[in-house]
């Protein structure tokens, strides 16, 4: 869970239980049961959404590593191909093989 929604959901949590300590006296101010329980219910539906996407940001992020290491496997296999090529053709003919760096 991040940080600052940890800490929000902190803050709901002793909010709440004060109000809920208190609530003759807040009642004056417009502030119900139903209120108080309303927030709660808003914030544990935050801590499941920020569950949910911590659990994605997880996922993403192996994503990104396999992809990454997809990337460098195509880079090797091309480079070795590329020198084949190069080694075994002159220059002019290297386009003709896919080879389309001069390098």
């Amino acid at each position: 869970m991040s940080q600052t929604i940890t800490n929000e959901i902190k803050k709901a949590e002793v909010l709440a239980s004060g109000l809920k300590s208190h609530i003759d006296d807040v009642k004056k101010l417009g502030i119900t049961a139903d209120g108080i329980k309303k927030m709660e219910e808003v914030m544990d539906a935050l801590r499941k959404k920020d569950e949910e996407v911590d659990a994605m940001r997880k996922e993403i992020s192996l994503k990104g590593r396999e992809k990454s290491k997809l990337l460098s496997d195509l880079k090797s296999q091309m480079l070795t191909f590329r020198k084949a090529v190069k080694q075994r053709y002159l220059q002019p003919e290297w386009l003709k093989y896919g080879v389309q760096d001069k390098r």
